[in-house]
């Protein structure tokens, strides 16, 4: 083989690496997430600590103080039974409560269908923004009218 025929390997080669990197560097760059917006108490130290880990999750959050928003929940299918402290919208979707970041991330890539948003009833202790010790819990995903079904357990 001559050593034209050689170069012309080794340049092919090299070419496929870096196209493949490139390929790969491309692919693995993250989607930036759509901002969200928490409507809360103002006195609610929970909830401003899970904004908080929201951001650091990645989140860009603007927050709304409300002294009453129960409305607002059961206009967008939250029911009594789902409810938490605060409410979260983000990518067209309803985030109640205390809900994880990668949950929400996960209905983010996978846009299921049927689900209006995720809960995470109550305020369960060991959940983000509570930070305590505490038992399992549980993220429940529902739908417009507030029919709900087991999403994750933590």
């Amino acid at each position: 083989m001559s050593n034209l025929g050689r170069v012309s390997r080794l340049a092919a080669a090299v070419t496929m690496l870096i196209g493949g990197a490139t390929l790969t560097a491309w692919h693995s760059v993250p989607v930036a997430l759509p901002p969200m917006r928490v409507v809360k108490s103002a006195t609610c130290g929970c909830c401003a600590k899970w904004v908080e880990y929201m951001r650091r999750e990645g989140f860009t959050v603007s927050v709304e103080d409300r002294d009453q928003f129960t409305d607002l929940k059961r206009s967008n299918g939250v029911t009594a039974a789902l409810e938490s402290c605060h409410t979260a919208f983000v990518g067209g979707y309803v985030i109640e409560g205390h809900v994880p970041a990668d949950l929400v991330k996960k209905l983010l890539a996978d846009k299921p269908a049927g689900i209006k948003g995720l809960a995470a009833p109550g305020m369960p202790a060991s959940a983000p923004g509570m930070d305590m010790a505490g038992p399992h819990y549980t993220i429940y995903s529902f739908d417009a009218q507030g029919h709900s079904k087991v999403y994750a357990e933590r």
